[in-house]
């Protein structure tokens, strides 16, 4: 899916990361500290881990990990992504995910850590810097959001950035609202 909200411009590279792994990240955060500070991590920083990311922020921090291994980063290196949520909204997640697996011991928490974090490859990284593979992501942001109702107009005038431009400029207006609301 290509979000409606997402400057198909500014992309660069694309990574497939996969669902259950950001589920599984999530519980090895939760639950895994004893199993996270066997690995290596500090006991402060696996306990800070707890409750600090959601799916949607573990599925960007795995990204951010392949995009090192891809650019071949090394220790002096560093890459930046958002953790665009927290915790809060996943017990149900977690709930859903014991449902449906036979064990979680730490073994179990233990090899899905080194399967997803540690032996994280770059496979699945997909190049989009040149213009006419950009085009692939137009095609699929036409192809996700034309049955919503969406004008062939508007997602064409999203191929410039004046749109996004003006896109940004908004914020005032919604920031002043904001406040006014408060």
């Amino acid at each position: 899916m290509c979000t409606l909200i997402h400057n198909v411009l500014t992309t660069d590279f694309v990574t497939l990361i996969k669902d259950e792994d950001c589920v599984r990240g999530l519980k090895i955060l939760k639950d895994g500290t004893d199993v996270l500070i066997k690995a290596g991590v500090a006991p402060e920083v696996a306990q800070s881990l707890k409750n600090l990311f959601g799916v949607s922020g573990l599925c960007n921090i795995l990204g951010a990990i392949k995009m090192a291994k891809f650019l071949r980063l090394g220790p002096e290196d560093n890459v930046v992504t958002i953790a665009t949520d927290g915790f809060d909204r996943y017990n149900s997640v977690l709930d859903e995910l014991a449902h449906r697996t036979l064990e979680m011991e730490d073994f179990v928490l233990e090899r899905w850590l080194k399967d997803i974090f540690l032996d994280a490859d770059d496979k699945h990284v997909y190049d989009f810097r040149r213009m006419d593979l950009k085009e692939q992501l137009f095609q699929q942001k036409e192809k996700d959001w034309l049955p919503f109702g969406y004008s062939l107009e508007y997602l064409n005038s999203m191929r410039t950035m004046e749109f996004w431009d003006g896109e940004y400029e908004k914020y005032r207006e919604y920031d002043e609202k904001i406040k006014q609301m408060r």
